[in-house]
């Protein structure tokens, strides 16, 4: 098809479009008026009513009979939920089952008092049903003739001694109960008049200074020379601020041996004073060696180990060096 063509056959497309738009704009004026009046009502109802309704679809309904059964009457089996015991006898209340304070907690410390039982105090972590209201910082605390928390108000602490804490029952006839630390050397402290006291079947705490402060779990303790108990408050401290500590209370530097010229550990060059580097013993001029025999070369090198190593070591022993003499100091871990 040439050119020409082609023009003739856009004119004529052109020409029948304009028509067809003159004619509908002409039909719209001439029908302006009809188109403008308002359809009646009763026209809209009858158009309505001539279409045909579809079918309401039936809705099953449950009873609530069938909900009440497989939701409240039955278990997740789908069997009957056991019904509970009638009182039987004289119509009193069920026995109570008996529960056992080894399932409701477990000792952490115990300080015993000897001059004064009523500062006596125990730390406990609750367990199972009272695990909610172990505290974030540190150990509950329990003192002589304090009860348990409810459901269990009918346990008292009937006494605190070095052997441990005895449990009384309301009920009669039942035999109390003493429960004790599992590390008893580390976690038991028994203090009098005159201070610390050494109990001789304690060999953890038979070499503790007599001026030493009252021990609390949660914190920091020194239990004989260069042998310290580290609290459960201690750790969280450590984990929360570990990167100011090592920026701020201790300055340290690689140590090489001026003979050799290999590394040999971490020489400590600044030790801030009431810090936890400096509760924990060091001091300046010492250089860490070693710990549990693991050679130390840097301090990310200490960190990564003492993490890797974390929940299955329970005494941690450092080797140190100051002005030629080695020495150890000897850290336990708190109670998990």
């Amino acid at each position: 098809m040439n050119i020409q063509r082609w023009k003739g056959t856009l004119w004529l497309a052109s020409l029948l479009a304009g028509g067809t738009l003159a004619f509908s704009v002409y039909s719209f004026l001439q029908n302006q008026e009809e188109l403008a009046q308002e359809i009646p009502e009763d026209v809209i109802a009858d158009v309505l009513d001539s279409v045909k309704k579809p079918e309401e679809q039936k809705t099953d309904v449950v009873s609530y009979e069938n909900v009440k059964r497989i939701f409240f009457q039955h278990d997740w089996t789908g069997k009957e939920k056991p019904k509970p015991v009638a009182a039987t006898g004289d119509g009193g209340p069920v026995t109570k089952p008996k529960v056992k304070v080894a399932d409701l907690l477990k000792v952490v410390a115990i300080k015993v008092d000897t001059s004064r039982p009523e500062n006596s105090r125990t730390y406990v972590h609750y367990l199972g049903t009272l695990a909610t209201l172990n505290q974030d910082n540190k150990a509950p605390i329990l003192a002589i003739g304090q009860e348990l928390p409810s459901p269990h108000k009918d346990i008292k602490v009937k006494d605190i001694t070095a052997a441990g804490v005895v449990f009384a029952f309301e009920e009669s006839g039942r035999e109390a109960e003493t429960l004790t630390t599992p590390r008893a050397q580390n976690q038991i402290v028994v203090v009098g008049p005159g201070g610390l006291i050494q109990p001789p079947s304690r060999q953890e705490i038979a070499g503790a200074s007599s001026d030493l402060a009252p021990y609390h779990p949660e914190q920091l303790v020194q239990v004989k020379k260069n042998e310290f108990q580290i609290g459960t408050q201690t750790v969280q401290d450590l984990d929360r601020d570990y990167s100011r500590i090592l920026s701020q209370d201790v300055r340290y530097s690689t140590y090489k041996n001026p003979r050799t010229g290999q590394t040999e550990g971490i020489k400590i060059t600044h030790v801030a004073p009431n810090s936890i580097p400096a509760q924990a013993g060091l001091s300046e001029g010492e250089v860490l060696k070693s710990i549990n025999g693991h050679r130390v070369t840097s301090v990310n090198d200490a960190i990564a180990y003492v993490k890797a190593n974390a929940e299955t070591t329970d005494t941690w022993t450092a080797l140190f060096e100051k002005q030629g003499r080695e020495f150890t100091r000897t850290y336990h871990s708190p109670q998990r």
